[in-house]
């Protein structure tokens, strides 16, 4: 089931897509089996498989990192290193 809830942002100039504090928060507040998902040049928040899209991380994985209820520093540093991954993985 695809429940997009997009952070609405496009493709940045020259391609880059970024995984934003936001990004993760809505995240955590998403469904049990959600993950964070680029695709079509943006991440979206999914419930269940990633579909045609590249899974970034998932709720689950996301919890077991940073707890449930994590301060607003370490999303910022955890979305730092997440777009460092997909910006790697040439996305």
């Amino acid at each position: 089931m695809d429940t997009d809830k997009s952070s609405g942002k496009g493709p940045e100039p020259g391609g880059r897509t970024q995984v934003d504090p936001g990004d993760l928060r809505r995240l955590l507040e998403a469904g049990a089996d959600s993950c964070l998902v680029l695709s079509e040049g943006r991440m979206q928040i999914r419930e269940g498989a990633p579909g045609d899209g590249l899974a970034v991380v998932t709720r689950a994985d996301l919890i077991a990192q940073l707890g449930e209820s994590p301060a607003e520093n370490d999303l910022v540093t955890q979305a730092a290193l997440l777009d460092s991954e997909v910006r790697s993985l040439g996305a």
